[in-house]
């Protein structure tokens, strides 16, 4: 048993670049604000976002909408603005964790106010950044002044343990609803999805002439998704490398908002093997030891 312990000491304890994690920073909140003012482009924020009892769409409130109770009718507008406010904070490394702790819960204010709007990348995204919330990601890529060095790695690999959990979960959910994934008769289930008018971008008639190309693609997907364990091996950047372009390629194809963007976001810890050499040869990252020992004095 102590021997155990002691392995699970070292793992957690074990410590990595803050670069992979400092973007990860960056690009979660960066996904959030774009979303969010494109809501607003869109001129939906009113309907969405209003009690159903002031003329908003949903008839369905959350009983954990409480901002209401102290704000009133201005609360949806001061939980958006905070929302921005504090995802822009984090994404510039400025008290990022007073500004994750309060953004969490101004975005899940506005997931309880409109709940048919609370997708399930917006859960992804919050369950991401509250695991930022206990890192040190603020440590790169600042604006604050600080010097980049190693930091503890657990919440990288707590992220990556996620994502894995969230791809693997959604290869069974595909195969245990609709078999058809992996039958080489019935109509591709990529197909009916794609072409499905509230969420593809794809013609219809012209793209059922190849229903072969969308089995392919289910296989793919599903083989990606059900592979995702190896997202945590030394060949994760390799399965990543796929993954960016099947994101792509969902953000290209289907109106599915910000789900490629907020997924990719995550990818940095992933790709680290691919990007990081480069930065290393411009911006290494100081080792503690030499970060914490002082400066030899002058010789008289």
């Amino acid at each position: 048993m102590n021997n155990l312990w002691q392995r699970w000491v070292h793992y957690v304890g074990q410590q990595m670049d803050p670069r992979p994690l400092a973007l990860v920073r960056i690009l979660v909140p960066i996904a959030i604000i774009v979303d969010l003012l494109r809501i607003l482009q869109l001129g939906l924020f009113g309907d969405m976002f209003t009690p159903h009892s002031l003329g908003g769409l949903s008839a369905i409130q959350d009983p954990h909408w409480i901002l209401s109770h102290w704000l009133g009718s201005s609360a949806s507008m001061v939980a958006l603005i905070v929302t921005l406010v504090c995802m822009a904070l984090t994404s510039a490394g400025l008290w990022m964790r007073p500004a994750i702790l309060l953004g969490i819960l101004a975005y899940a204010q506005l997931g309880h106010l409109f709940p048919p709007g609370d997708r399930a990348i917006d859960r992804i995204l919050r369950t991401g950044l509250l695991i930022l919330l206990f890192s040190k990601a603020d440590q790169a890529f600042s604006l604050r002044r600080v010097q980049s060095q190693p930091i503890p790695a657990w919440p990288a690999q707590l992220i990556r343990y996620f994502l894995v959990l969230v791809y693997l979960s959604s290869g069974l959910a595909k195969l245990i609803q609709q078999p058809g994934w992996l039958s080489f008769s019935a109509d591709p289930p990529l197909l009916r999805i794609m072409i499905d008018p509230m969420a593809g971008d794809l013609n219809p008639y012209f793209w059922a002439q190849f229903p072969w190309l969308f089995r392919l693609g289910g296989f793919v997907t599903i083989a990606f998704e059900l592979m995702s364990p190896l997202l945590l091996t030394r060949h994760a950047h390799k399965l990543a490398a796929f993954g960016v372009l099947m994101h792509i390629g969902i953000a290209i194809t289907m109106n599915l908002g910000m789900f490629s963007w907020g997924m990719l976001s995550f990818y940095p810890l992933f790709l680290a093997p691919i990007f990081l050499p480069a930065l290393n040869r411009s911006a290494p990252i100081t080792p503690p030891s030499q970060a914490a020992s002082p400066k030899p004095s002058p010789t008289p």
